[in-house]
């Protein structure tokens, strides 16, 4: 065992000892690290992060950080400290494959999650009273998982491609009762799906706008088209991969329009990453997952792939088109819409920064699509997304230099969740304790 992760355990037991005798923990300062804030600004080589309750109280060089008496040091020399990651595109419906669903066992994927220094996430469609309550439940603390904003259900047409996680809409006269409706229950945003026409597209937006509830949209191919930009929408919930022209990404610049990556689903749709699987043997998968659920995975992807072809242009072009955008000042959130077939809850998030990467941002700009810019798309930039005085303490610590070499977010030793160490080692998964439960129905009717 390295020497950090012999300190890191042995400070999680002296602090979860501490709060079981039911005492005040003191200050947390994390020493000697390279300090990566999220801002996108350069790393502070030698840096101090000092953490009081669930906040973060001083970060910075130590000649300008006063570490508090009879505070709890913590010597991280070796290893980078980053915000944690942000996931703006999930479904908490578990399974693997995009469709089957296992809300069983959401206590492996929010584990897995949070494993994976994924301490944000946000569910773009779901059961609504079920992600309802897992968001319930971790926000009371009866329940350990990441942040969970919510879509709550996909606003479909009258014939939803999921109807199970789907609210139904055939006319404009629904709309503002359903919208009422979704702020009454506590949803964060309203997802916009293929089936709505634009009149219902804007008319979404109008209402939404009314009570806050800003409309993110899926068309699929639609997306990035100016006539739903032009609906007054707030962001695209997947890079487009349609020709872009500059008169598009201009309107999308001055109307303040974001969009989510999710370059992961696209590679997922080619089944590029499956061609080799030894991915599957990385620790943040291989320490969160059952082996049923691989040995269905593994069984898959030897299946005669279908329009591959295509499938691989769909993802150069979203590279293409994230790359333009990012370059053009859109502001970009790392998504993954992950669970599809070799898209993870927890790791695959640190595939989509790899992919950014790929498609030409700087591994620190792919830090920064992953957390700060992850909290402005849900105006939350004040609470949480960077290492700065006020904000949460959301810490991510990892071995190496992330700002270099992205894959190196992958090597996590600690994670820190408003300011309470996380016990990674109760988050890996456990045969003994596996109740066993299996995917079930589908929840699209494609």
């Amino acid at each position: 065992m390295r020497l950090a992760e012999r300190s890191i355990l042995i400070l999680i037991s002296g602090l979860l000892t501490r709060n079981a005798l039911g005492q005040t923990a003191p200050a947390l300062v994390l020493t000697h690290a390279v300090v990566i804030d999220g801002s996108g600004g350069a790393p502070i080589e030698d840096g101090v992060v000092v953490i009081r309750g669930e906040r973060i109280e001083a970060v910075g060089p130590p000649s300008g950080v006063t570490v508090p008496p009879g505070s709890r040091s913590l010597d991280l020399s070796g290893l980078s400290v980053m915000p944690g990651l942000a996931d703006m595109h999930v479904h908490l419906l578990g399974g693997w494959d995009g469709e089957g669903v296992d809300m069983l066992g959401y206590r492996r994927y929010l584990s897995s999650l949070l494993y994976s220094g994924i301490t944000t996430v946000l569910d773009t469609g779901n059961v609504q009273p079920y992600v309802l309550q897992l968001r319930q439940e971790i926000d009371a603390g009866r329940l350990l998982g990441p942040r969970v904003y919510c879509a709550g259900p996909v606003i479909d047409g009258a014939d939803p491609v999921w109807p199970p996680i789907s609210t139904s809409i055939s006319s404009l006269d629904q709309i503002p009762k359903a919208v009422t409706q979704l702020k009454s229950s506590g949803v964060d945003i309203l997802k916009a799906y293929v089936g709505l026409s634009d009149p219902m597209v804007a008319l979404l937006a109008s209402e939404g706008r009314k009570v806050s509830l800003p409309v993110f949209v899926d068309q699929w191919t639609r997306n990035g088209s100016i006539d739903l930009m032009q609906a007054g929408i707030a962001a695209f919930a997947h890079t487009p991969t349609r020709d872009m022209p500059d008169e598009a990404i201009a309107l999308m610049r001055e109307r303040n329009i974001r969009v989510i990556t999710t370059l992961a689903v696209y590679e997922s749709f080619s089944r590029r990453r499956l061609q080799n699987l030894a991915f599957l043997e990385t620790p943040l998968i291989r320490d969160t997952t059952p082996p049923w659920f691989l040995e269905e995975l593994r069984a898959m992807a030897l299946r005669p792939p279908g329009e591959m072809e295509a499938a691989l242009g769909r993802i150069r072009e979203g590279q293409v088109n994230a790359k333009r955008l990012f370059d053009a000042g859109i502001l970009l959130a790392a998504g993954t819409d992950a669970p599809y077939p070799g898209v993870f809850q927890g790791e695959g998030l640190h595939r989509e920064l790899e992919l950014l990467v790929e498609a030409g941002l700087t591994p620190l700009e792919a830090l920064t699509v992953g957390t700060r810019n992850a909290a402005r798309l849900l105006n939350a930039e004040r609470e949480w997304g960077t290492l700065t005085a006020g904000s949460l303490a959301d810490v991510v610590v990892v071995r190496g230099r992330p700002d270099r070499n992205i894959s190196e977010t992958r090597n996590v030793e600690m994670v820190i969740r408003q300011g309470q160490i996380l016990d990674r080692q109760k988050m890996k998964f456990d045969p003994s304790l596996d109740p066993g439960f299996r995917v079930s129905t589908k929840v699209s009717e494609q």
